[in-house]
């Protein structure tokens, strides 16, 4: 049997790496809404019946409810939102001192690129959610 830590001074920090490992995967679950699942259990995916055959076909999406998701639509947006935040932690990544000038280009290209694919992905799954929603300021686009 191993010992015992009886004094705090024995214990070891944890690696930078993992706590910005556990840290994202917190983000992940604390943004794909695991608590409002648990509570109310929503199915997966949903159903619709389509127009043109009249069989039932998945829909990933709620529509015209901003405030209730299926679990796959819960993933799907904490995946992104995480993407998102990994994006920015490449970008601050790449501004190190001791970054040879490709890999900080690359770097920033690939941080950039997740940001850019995280907020257009949300604004999608918004916009598929609410079809209404920022219209009129989307306009001119």
């Amino acid at each position: 049997m191993g010992a015992i830590v009886t004094k705090v001074e024995q214990m070891e920090l944890p690696r930078a790496s993992t706590v910005c490992a556990l840290a994202l995967v917190s983000y992940f679950f604390i943004t794909c809404g695991v608590a409002y699942d648990i509570i109310q259990e929503p199915p997966a995916v949903g159903a619709e019946k389509d127009p043109v055959t009249g069989r039932l076909k998945a829909v990933m999406f709620m529509p015209y409810r901003i405030n209730g998701q299926y679990t796959m639509e819960g993933m799907a947006g904490g995946l992104m939102y995480s993407m998102g935040g990994l994006g920015l932690i490449v970008l601050d990544m790449a501004h190190r001192r001791d970054m040879e000038a490709k890999y900080r280009k690359v770097l920033m290209a690939m941080g950039g690129a997740m940001v850019l694919v995280g907020y257009f992905a949300v604004m999608a799954f918004l916009r598929i959610k609410m079809p209404s929603y920022l219209a009129r300021v989307h306009e001119g686009w």
